[in-house]
């Protein structure tokens, strides 16, 4: 009987929400130290953002397919 165990693998997930939330983070925690400074400004950021961010992803190798679950 084979008892090797198969190695867990990680799925990959995307980066682009942790991102995004953290840019929108930033944006309004500038809001409250610099005047003038506000969403309604830096929106075009956070499209930025999420363009490099899905640039970045693309770049990466794609995942190794899956083995059965033993």
């Amino acid at each position: 009987m084979d008892t090797t165990m198969l190695p867990i693998t990680r799925r990959r997930t995307s980066l682009t929400w942790p991102v995004f939330l953290i840019t929108l983070g930033v944006i309004l925690l500038l809001d409250q130290f610099v005047p003038g400074w506000g969403i309604a400004k830096t929106w075009p950021l956070l499209l930025v953002v999420i363009g490099v961010v899905k640039l970045l992803e693309s770049g990466r190798p794609p995942r190794p397919p899956e083995g059965p679950r033993v």
